[in-house]
């Protein structure tokens, strides 16, 4: 927080790293960060972006055989007039979006962005997978990557992108409907009777050959029915993921690694106070991001 900087500022440690005298003048002073944060324009933010991924692809050492990219989104609580500071429904309140690519494989952060606060999670996540994905090919032409996210991500220009790839395996969370629904409650009578006279835990999973009214053609849907005592439940993944048909809940445990992935966007939020954006201006807030990913990807070396 730039307040810190009115202390950190004369801290010998912090002035060795800036490669000053430990005694020599203090470091820069909370005006003069603010002054810092304000002065990005939308090409240092852009070049800044692509020194996120760079540092990412550069991270291996080797051509890694899988790369694993989830992404997602969390909630970012106004702190009063700021720009696309936006009234969002599902969680009551003026909000920025924080949403972040992370490699399931590394803990990093491998693409930080801010979105307005009403955005659906979506918004533009295409272009920067794209942008991502070509970056790492131009590294490593036959690594795999694997797709993951939840379904707020669950948009036909996403599944037609990512399908279209070569190399490019992804499972996206599905919304239930009532297809879906109809077309998995055979599996879901059968648990909650194997529930009823065994007393054990059910939890079985069922693949369908699914195609919504806005698919040029059929997918495979990852259906998962869990009855407890606690009572029913089903979640859906749409995936292209190869051994689906023979393996359907290895496929979709596969896709719920990912909680993994929003622990550490968890960290980010909560322990790095990346849900912290004070800053008036929008491409300042989003510096703001960008410096807590820094953050959060120095931790993840430290601890490797």
């Amino acid at each position: 927080d730039q307040n810190d900087h009115d202390s950190l500022r004369s801290d010998p440690v912090f002035k060795l790293i800036a490669e000053r005298s430990p005694d020599g003048d203090d470091l820069a002073s909370q005006p003069t960060i603010s002054r810092l944060e304000n002065s990005v324009t939308a090409g240092d933010l852009l070049n800044m972006q692509d020194w996120f991924i760079d540092r990412f692809v550069e991270s291996f050492t080797d051509e890694p055989a899988e790369i694993t990219l989830d992404i997602d989104t969390f909630d970012d609580p106004a702190h009063g007039d700021q720009q696309l500071v936006l009234f969002h429904g599902f969680y009551n309140q003026y909000q920025y979006q924080v949403r972040a690519i992370t490699c399931a494989e590394n803990d990093m952060v491998v693409l930080p962005g801010l979105l307005f606060g009403s955005a659906h999670a979506s918004l533009g996540a295409v272009d920067d997978l794209r942008r991502v994905i070509e970056k790492v090919r131009r590294r490593f032409p036959h690594v795999t990557i694997h797709v993951r996210a939840d379904s707020g991500f669950a948009v036909p220009e996403m599944y037609d992108t990512l399908g279209r790839l070569d190399g490019l395996i992804y499972s996206i969370g599905y919304q239930m409907n009532s297809r879906v629904k109809r077309d998995s409650d055979g599996l879901l009578q059968q648990c909650v009777a194997a529930f009823e006279s065994t007393g054990q835990a059910q939890r079985n999973f069922l693949r369908l050959d699914y195609q919504a009214n806005s698919w040029p053609h059929s997918r495979s849907v990852v259906v998962k029915c869990e009855v407890q005592s606690a009572g029913t439940n089903r979640r859906a993944v749409v995936t292209n993921r190869p051994g689906v048909k023979v393996c359907p809940g290895g496929v979709y445990d596969e896709y719920a690694d990912r909680g993994e992935s929003e622990n550490r966007n968890k960290e980010l939020k909560c322990e790095l106070c990346c849900d912290r954006l004070s800053d008036h201006r929008y491409m300042a807030n989003l510096f703001r991001v960008m410096m807590h990913c820094v953050s959060a990807n120095l931790l993840v070396r430290l601890r490797s």
